[in-house]
């Protein structure tokens, strides 16, 4: 490709009589008003005529290889007057038909409005690359439904794995990464075990209340010695200390086991049901049971026991003492466990004695 020759360079003056004239300015007929020179001189080496005001711009012209503007690569000869180098002289001659032009046949989009540029074709040819090879199969393995469902599989883990890192958020949230969820977890248990110390209920502990453990109904009362066996209904005097808890006890069931302590055998069974205790309180609780028991003769040692202790008080002869050992099973509200609590009396005089003529 060939350059371009400015014309800076000095043109010929025409000779007066009074001296030299200035020159004037080159008339190029191929260029219209808005391509004239600047009213101000120039004295840059590389400056053409024209290079202050925007020309006409086509794509086309400057990339067609075959076409006007590039005609000398082929060894054509550029004629007089053309700016191409190996033109003659430096007076600004004029380009050839051959040379750059725009399409005079094109009309320009309606979106160009300016009207300093040529109304010419401002139309740009776009490089449409070449068509490529067909689908590959691992690009049809991704639109497929098991291709999808791996690359979600792919991204979790990715995911995932730079979480464990501390290398992002967890749920969108950059500050939420493991670290900060480890101590949130922490603070959190923290927390919930302060909470339960004091929500959750304790246990009461239960004793005999010693001046009078047991009470009987006199009229219940029924001792046999054939069949060997004796039965009567009575109430526990009991006594709750509630004082370590900080809510009330709220019992759902309170289930009672008596037994003999000297023979280990159970004589007496009673169930509370719904009861409450304050909270941090120490209260009398009466818990009712049904005693009864059955031998197979009257040498039965629990039999014998019960009754020596309950029989008629003769004048002249003491009765032996009661010994029992209690066993209680509790269901609480707020308790998922159900605990169990064991107590023993012994010394306990029997609170009734039976008629003379009984058996």
């Amino acid at each position: 490709m060939t350059s371009r020759i400015t014309t800076d360079f000095p043109h010929a003056r025409p000779q007066t009589q009074y001296g030299l004239q200035q020159a004037q300015p080159p008339i190029h007929p191929s260029y219209d008003d808005r391509n004239s020179y600047s009213d101000q001189p120039h004295n840059s080496l590389y400056y053409e005529p024209g290079d202050d005001t925007d020309e006409p711009f086509d794509v086309r012209a400057d990339f067609d290889g075959t076409g006007p503007r590039w005609s000398d690569r082929y060894g054509q000869r550029q004629e007089e007057g053309s700016l191409k180098s190996g033109s003659g002289g430096g007076g600004g001659g004029l380009a050839d038909d051959r040379s750059y032009r725009p399409v005079a046949n094109h009309v320009a989009p309606t979106g160009y409005s300016n009207t300093v540029k040529s109304l010419a074709s401002r139309e740009e040819l776009v490089s449409v690359p070449v068509l490529g090879p067909e689908w590959q199969k691992s690009e049809l393995h991704e639109l497929s439904r098991r291709g999808q469902a791996e690359l979600r599989g792919e991204k979790r883990t990715r995911a995932w794995r730079e979480w464990t890192r501390d290398q992002r958020g967890l749920c969108g949230m950059k500050w939420f990464t493991r670290k900060m969820l480890v101590g949130i977890l922490f603070a959190f248990v923290v927390a919930l075990g302060v909470t339960l110390y004091f929500v959750i209920p304790r246990v009461p502990n239960f004793s005999f209340y010693e001046d009078q453990p047991f009470s009987v109904d006199n009229t219940t009362i029924a001792f046999s010695r054939s069949p060997t066996n004796f039965s009567f209904s009575g109430n526990l005097n009991l006594y709750a200390d509630a004082s370590s808890s900080y809510l009330p006890v709220h019992f759902t069931s309170l289930q009672a086991e008596l037994y003999d302590l000297t023979t280990d055998k159970l004589i007496a069974t009673g169930d509370n049901g719904n009861h409450r205790i304050a909270r941090k309180a120490q209260q009398p609780v009466l818990l009712p049971v049904t005693f009864s028991y059955s031998a197979t003769n009257t040498s039965d040692t629990t039999w014998n026991d019960i009754y020596d202790a309950c029989g008629h008080l003769w004048t002249g002869t003491a009765r032996p003492d009661l010994k029992f050992r209690l066993a209680l099973k509790m269901s609480i509200l707020g308790l998922v466990n159900h605990p169990e609590q064991s107590t023993q009396i012994s010394g306990v005089t029997c609170p009734f004695q039976l008629p003379s003529n009984s058996v």
